[in-house]
Parts: C-alpha cells; sequence; structure tokens
C-alpha cells in the first residue's frame, strides 16, 4: 500500500477548506448585492426623490429643469402628446421604460436605476446616478480574503503539526520496537491524550524488555546450572553396558547438552567479551567443507559458489551459523519426492556477498514466516523431534549473521521448500 502522510493530507485539507470559504463567502457577498441591485422596491428614497422632483419642477423651462438635474446625476426624459425632451441620449423611450416598469414602480436599466411616473403633467423617465454604476465580481476582496483565510489556517496548521508531533515520535517508537529494539524510549512533551500515549508506550516497552531479560536470564541461569550435571551424568554413563537402553540415555544426553550449548552461546554474543573475532575467511572453502560433513545419500548437495570469496567473519561461530541452516535444509528436504536437493548459492557485489540455501520441502505456511527466527519457536506445535529441534538453531543463527553486520531472511512457498538468505559484508581488499 502506498504510503500516505497525514499531515501532507491534513495541509491539503486546509488549504482547500480556505479556498472555499474564501470563494463560498464572495460568493454570496456577490449574490447578496445583485439581489438587493434586483430588488427596486429596495430604493425607497430615490423614490421619493424621483416623485418629489417631477411634483415641482417647470418643464417649459429646461435650462432651469437641467442645472436642477445634473448636480443629482439625474437623467429626465418628459413626454406630453406631441411634445417630448430628455435631458440626454441614454434615457430609454416611453414605451422602453412602460415594458422595463411593468409591475413594479422602480427598474434597473444600463446599471442605474429608473422610475417611469405618469401625471397629469405627461409621462416622466427618470434615471438615477448609482453609487454601484459598474458591478463586477469583487476580486479584490476575493483574494484579501484568501490571503488572510490561509494566513489564519496557516497558523492552525503549524498548531496541529507540533500537536501531533508525538505521533511522528510515537511511529519511530513502534518501528523500534517492532524491529526488536526495546530499549527505545519516547520523549513526553505534553500532557494531553497524546502525552498520556506516549507514556504509556514508554510503560509498555519497559516491561516488554524487563520480561524479554527475565526470561533470557532464566535460561542462563538453568542452562549454567545444567552443565554440571548433564557432565556428571555422561561420565555415570559410560559404566552402563552397551545396549539399547544405554544409546537412548546418551542421545538425549546429547540433545540437552547441544540446548544448553546453544543458550550460553547466545548470551556469550550479548556479552561484551564474548564478541565476535574477525578474520579473513574463505566462503567457498567454509560452505564446501560444512557440506561434506553434512552430505547425505538420500539427499545431494550442490554448490554453486565462485572462488576468490571471501568474507571477514569468525570463522567457528560463522561455521556454526551455516551449519545449522545447510542442517534445517536437509532435515525437511523430501526424499520421498523423488528430487530432493538442497542448493547454494552465493553471489557477491563490492559491498555485499549473498549466500541462499534453497531445499526442496514442504515449505514454511506465510504466517508462521516472521517468527521462525524466534528462540523456541516451532512451525510444528506438537513439537515432535522427528520434525526438528529445539527451536534454537534458526534464533541463534539470525544472532550470529547479525552480530556480523549481515541479515538473514527466509522466503517460502507451499510444496516448492523454503530458501534462507544470508547477506553478509564482503572483505575488502
Amino acid at each position: 500500500m502506498k504510503k500516505k502522510s497525514l499531515f501532507k493530507k491534513l495541509t491539503m485539507l486546509i488549504i482547500a477548506a480556505a479556498v472555499a470559504i474564501a470563494i463560498l463567502t464572495n460568493f454570496a457577498v456577490h449574490m447578496n448585492f445583485k439581489r438587493i441591485l434586483d430588488n427596486p422596491d429596495s430604493f425607497h428614497y430615490f423614490k421619493n426623490s424621483v416623485q418629489f422632483i417631477v411634483d415641482n419642477i417647470d418643464i417649459d423651462d429646461t435650462a432651469a429643469v437641467l442645472k436642477e438635474l445634473t448636480p443629482m446625476g439625474l437623467s429626465l426624459r418628459y413626454k406630453n402628446g406631441n411634445k417630448e425632451w430628455s435631458s440626454d441620449n441614454n434615457v430609454p423611450d416611453m414605451l422602453k421604460a412602460q415594458r422595463l416598469s411593468e409591475g413594479k414602480h422602480v427598474f434597473w436599466y444600463d446599471k442605474r436605476l429608473g422610475m417611469h411616473i405618469i401625471s397629469d403633467n405627461g409621462s416622466y423617465v427618470v434615471l438615477g446616478k448609482s453609487p454601484l454604476h459598474d458591478i463586477t465580481f469583487p476580486w479584490d476582496i476575493l483574494l484579501s480574503l484568501l490571503f488572510v483565510i490561509i494566513m489564519v489556517f496557516g497558523i492552525v496548521h503549524l498548531l496541529i503539526r507540533k500537536w501531533m508531533n508525538p505521533v511522528r515520535v510515537l511511529q519511530h517508537g513502534v518501528k523500534q520496537v517492532s524491529e526488536g529494539n526495546f530499549n527505545i524510549r519516547v520523549e513526553q512533551t505534553s500532557s494531553d491524550e497524546l502525552g498520556q500515549l506516549v507514556c504509556l508506550f514508554n510503560t509498555m516497552a519497559q516491561r516488554i524488555q524487563h520480561d524479554m531479560k527475565s526470561r533470557d536470564q532464566l535460561l542462563r541461569d538453568i542452562s549454567h546450572e545444567l552443565r554440571s550435571p548433564l557432565a556428571r551424568m555422561l561420565v555415570a554413563l559410560e559404566f552402563i553396558p552397551e545396549g539399547n537402553i544405554r544409546q537412548t540415555f546418551k542421545r538425549n544426553i546429547t540433545a540437552l547438552e547441544t540446548m544448553t550449548a546453544s543458550i550460553l552461546e547466545d548470551e556469550r554474543l550479548d556479552s561484551p567479551f564474548g564478541k565476535v573475532k574477525l578474520v579473513p575467511v574463505d566462503l567457498k572453502k567454509l560452505l564446501t567443507e560444512i557440506a561434506d560433513n553434512k552430505k547425505s545419500e538420500c539427499v545431494p548437495i550442490h554448490l554453486h559458489i565462485g572462488n576468490g570469496v571471501t568474507i571477514s567473519a569468525d570463522p567457528e561461530r560463522i561455521r556454526m551459523a551455516f551449519s545449522n541452516i545447510i542442517e534445517n535444509a536437509l532435515k525437511y528436504s523430501r526424499p520421498e519426492s523423488g528430487a530432493a536437493k538442497v542448493t547454494i548459492t552465493c553471489a557477491s557485489d563490492n559491498e555485499h556477498t549473498t549466500v541462499a540455501v534453497q531445499d526442496t520441502g514442504i515449505g514454511i505456511p506465510p504466517e508462521e514466516i516472521p517468527f521462525i527466527f524466534e528462540p523456541f519457536y516451532r512451525v510444528d506445535k506438537a513439537r515432535r523431534h522427528a520434525t526438528g529441534g529445539y527451536g534454537l538453531g534458526l534464533h541463534l543463527t539470525k544472532k550470529i549473521i547479525e552480530a556480523h553486520n549481515g541479515t538473514i531472511k527466509a522466503e517460502s512457498f507451499a510444496d516448492k521448500g523454503t530458501c534462507i538468505i544470508v547477506q553478509l559484508p564482503r572483505l575488502k581488499s
């Protein structure tokens, strides 16, 4: 799914809201303005003034009429019988004025208010001087209002970013926890609901870290305590005569010894005194030796590794890691299918060397893959010994690979097998 920024969406929403509010506000003002202009009944003062002028002017004295009309910005047309006079040519004739004023006292003509009056002295058409002579959309008001609204919403957006900053910090913290880093602590910068959520996250991470440490410490303590009894059992086993009972005891004791050794090796990797000791290691030679030691008649191992591939690694530990991977691949490949095999390939670039170990097993369910590197995790929930060990091999392998600044991942498909891919830094010449 494509990643979308919450803050970017909020910004676009705020800008869109600001533009919409500005446009709608201006449109509403403009429409109301037009409604007033289109409603002649709103201009009582104009009607009263025109009626007063018509009642009091002497139409026979045109010079006096012009002198009186000009200061007020009025235009007049008069008609009585065959006599017709107009103060200017912009005044509509009587027929047109009659059509415009039909059903109303005041009309609108050429962006000027007009009035048609019929009296005993004749017919009059008067056009007034409108202060709103040029009616246009108020773009200047729109731009000013839009600027102010954007400024206000911009300030609001900055405040939202500041108040929601804990969400960003929490996102980073959750990502760290999902990657197994339980040491992460998120800074609490507020006391509101988000600040309380940050506090709860820190408490959760601390609790998980404590539980993980307690679990690891318990396993280490048990492993340490088991070593002495196991050693004494192995010594005592030598006094038991050869036979099935002795072989059964020996197999079980060896399995326990392997498990405790794995747990202690895991502890040493976490200890500052058990860090890996890096030396140049010929990868082809190492993998060939492991394959020769673990080769099986039922499941052949095919190596595709070029010469001259050298990595910087701790020889014993990297051998342990690849031995676990190849042993698992041999164990889960199916000889009964007739085409069982394990294929080991290697590819290198200037920075890394990648080793892929592919088996022909039944595969791992997709929902199980994220957990196969967890300690004591088994895909087989019945934990039958025939289908695997104790769930420590891949966990220890991952710890060793990561101690070498490498990565390990699994790709699996049902009925096609599993591929374990290891990437390690290449030794630079």
